[in-house]
């Protein structure tokens, strides 16, 4: 296996520990100060949105201020669709290592699924795929890009960043 590849594998597993943890700042430390966090919604049955400047999304989030101020609703109660917040698990599986430019940036994607538990609406069951953007920053990597691809088109419920 080669050293990037677990590199890449590694910082997905470390995304989703710290989630669902609930490790907010260790998360957001993850991520680049001009990141991109998209949840595309779909458009028909069989057709995903592709221009988040100028379709709905489910999520859209540019930079780092943005998904901090979204942490913030989550964590300090201003959320009301998520109070209680749920607790969750991810699986994160089938990581592929895309393209690695010299650059630094690296293309990965990743298929998920998310088990959300809270007093209002049960257990709910999630899954999708994810599309990455990394960077090298110093040693480590760093995520630039985050497309969330969520296969349900009709979300019973809140979705937020932590359950997906």
């Amino acid at each position: 296996m080669s050293d990037l590849y677990a590199q890449v594998r590694d910082l997905l597993y470390l995304e989703a520990d710290l989630l669902d943890r609930q490790r907010w700042d260790d998360w957001l430390a993850l991520y680049t100060d001009d990141c991109v966090y998209w949840v595309p919604s779909w458009l028909s049955e069989d057709e995903l949105g592709d221009d988040p400047e100028m379709q709905v999304n489910m999520i859209y989030i540019v930079g780092k201020p943005g998904l901090v101020a979204r942490l913030h609703r989550i964590s300090s109660g201003q959320a009301y669709a998520e109070m209680p917040l749920s607790q969750t698990s991810h699986l994160v599986n089938t990581v592929r290592l895309l393209d690695s430019k010299d650059d630094g940036v690296i293309s990965a994607s990743a298929k998920w699924m998310t088990l959300s538990v809270d007093s209002r609406m049960g257990k709910q069951v999630r899954g999708g795929w994810y599309e990455y953007e990394l960077r090298r920053v110093g040693k480590g990597l760093s995520i630039a890009r985050k497309k969330i691809v969520l296969l349900e088109d009709v979300i019973d419920g809140a979705i937020d960043i932590h359950q997906i």
